[in-house]
């Protein structure tokens, strides 16, 4: 994560605004497990008003990489000019225009879910009984399990991490775990 020289400012505007941010909406389907999902629109609805109101805006903005990976900084900048960005990482499931787009609003959606907190409301927990325990690249799911487990490997702090899993589906998740749980006690020791 970098930050302003200062935060004491946006500091205090993030404390207002988290307690105006309740969950994402899970209002989107997938097709093909039939569940339901917070979308990037969830996301944003979600924190946008309260971010606003306290003087904070957010920009996600995509950099080259010479690594085959998508690297989408989000930054919230405070109206005193304080600001605080993360930077997300994520391989693209394909080499082309339409994987680099998918992957992008996975990104945007997972790095605007983990630097402001937001948690996506559960769909009553029956997600993960309503498939055989296997998870495909689907529209809401594009990057396959591997390209996850990258993923967790390559994410540099707990909330990026933490915003990965957030994202994934509860079938996605149960597939994962155990890499997650690997990589979330490396940064721990590391901290």
């Amino acid at each position: 994560m970098k930050t302003s020289e200062s935060i004491s400012k946006i500091a205090a505007a993030l404390l207002a605004a988290q307690k105006g941010i309740t969950f994402a909406s899970k209002d989107a389907t997938n097709p093909h497990f039939k569940n339901k999902y917070a979308d990037l629109g969830s996301v944003v609805d979600a924190v946008k008003p309260a971010l606003n109101e306290a003087g904070i805006v957010f920009i996600q903005t995509a950099s080259h990489s010479d690594d085959g990976k998508l690297h989408l900084a989000t930054r919230l900048m405070h109206e005193s000019g304080e600001w605080i960005e993360d930077t997300l990482v994520m391989p693209l499931p394909k080499p082309d225009p339409q994987g680099f787009g998918s992957a992008m609003t996975y990104a945007r959606r997972y790095g605007l879910a983990a630097i402001t907190g937001v948690y996506q409301d559960d769909d009553d927990g029956n997600a993960g009984s309503r498939t055989n325990g296997t998870t495909q690249p689907t529209d809401d799911n594009p990057a396959s399990s591997s390209d996850v487990q990258i993923a967790i490997q390559d994410a540099k702090t707990v909330q990026e991490l933490v915003g990965i899993m957030n994202g994934l589906s509860v079938e996605a998740q149960k597939e994962v775990r155990q890499a997650f749980n690997k990589r979330m006690a490396e940064l721990k020791k590391a901290a």
